[in-house]
């Protein structure tokens, strides 16, 4: 019978895991510590105690942890490009109905993920993302971010 490992215990035992296979090829300890205070730095910055937001983000993890936890994934919440929000529904009515720039052919799409104008085909979460041009958006109520194309309600 397998035991299935929450959160936090499930990252160090995937880090133990590497170093044992691969003792010399990354610095593990450090990608953990890096987990921590990230998760540390959204507790200061939302009130959710940072064992929680790691539970979440290992919920949602499905690909390797030295790959997943970085600034691109888990951004500080005082970048310019970071937004955080109480609930979904508050995120909505700040985005309202305008749409969102697409950042390749700068038409304005329908939706926050995939352009939707016309010969476009530009997602926010493919290799190139939102080419520095997007936002990332963090929900507290879900304790989930990430990057969109830039609402046209959000352009200064």
């Amino acid at each position: 019978m397998k035991i299935e490992l929450k959160g936090f215990e499930r990252l160090q035992a995937a880090v133990k895991s590497d170093e044992e296979k691969e003792p010399n090829f990354y610095d593990y300890q450090d990608k953990l510590a890096w987990v921590v205070d990230r998760a540390k730095h959204y507790q200061e910055k939302t009130g959710i105690p940072y064992l929680e937001i790691i539970e979440k983000w290992e919920e949602n993890r499905d690909y390797w942890y030295m790959n997943y936890y970085q600034d691109a994934n888990q951004p500080l919440l005082t970048d310019e490009n970071v937004c955080v929000f109480d609930t979904v529904d508050d995120f909505k009515k700040a985005v309202g109905q305008d749409g969102f720039y697409c950042p390749k052919c700068e038409g304005i799409s329908k939706k926050p993920y995939e352009c939707t104008c016309e010969k476009c085909d530009w997602k926010s979460y493919g290799l190139f993302r939102t080419m520095g041009k997007g936002v990332y958006i963090f929900i507290k109520s879900t304790m989930l971010g990430n990057e969109i194309f830039e609402p046209v309600k959000f352009r200064r």
